[in-house]
């Protein structure tokens, strides 16, 4: 697949098949994220890799209890309250991959470099049949000291992208997007 042709039929995954990603496609696709543009060089990434469902979904389940216990911190968040509340809802898509990608805060840039990363990792992974999701929702989950300490996450990294990954159970239909706004025309 050329580049052009992955980006306009690039879609957010969240279905996907039991099968496992092998590591060397991991380590090829996060390798091929760290090819991104980074401000003065720093390559501020480092990333967590979980392929166990039961830690992924014990995360969800920990994930749903806190967003529903402080909803008033995450308004932008009430419109999903039904299915934060659904028993078979994954925040995690039932992906059997979390990809998280941190970015180290002694760069100024970090986030910005590690946002590319991601949409490399994104683009690479959809060029090789595998789709991804970025998750919102587990932006303190990922982030927590206890998280970090458990997978040896250095304490001046901050979360910066938490993604789902795996095989696609079905290949969607092109985006559609708006006409780009251009402010000087």
């Amino acid at each position: 697949m050329d580049i052009l042709e992955c980006i306009n039929s690039k879609r957010s995954i969240r279905a996907y098949t039991d099968e496992i990603i092998p590591e060397e496609t991991l380590n090829n696709i996060i390798k091929l994220g760290t090819k991104a543009s980074t401000g003065s060089g720093q390559e501020p990434w480092g990333f967590v890799v979980i392929q166990d469902k039961d830690e992924i979904d014990s995360l969800s389940e920990i994930t749903k209890k806190y967003l529903l216990e402080n909803m008033e911190k995450y308004p932008y968040l009430n419109q999903y309250e039904s299915w934060l509340t659904n028993p078979r809802f994954s925040v995690f898509n039932h992906a059997n991959t979390l990809l998280i990608i941190y970015g180290n805060t002694e760069s100024h840039w970090h986030v910005y470099d590690c946002s590319l990363a991601a949409g490399n990792i994104m683009l690479a992974a959809h060029s090789m049949g595998i789709g991804t999701c970025w998750i919102g929702f587990a932006e303190h989950t990922l982030n927590t000291k206890e998280f970090k300490g458990k997978y040896n996450v250095p304490e001046q990294y901050e979360l910066v992208c938490p993604m789902s990954i795996g095989y696609m159970k079905a290949k969607l239909a092109p985006p559609n997007r708006k006409k780009p706004i251009i402010f000087n025309k």
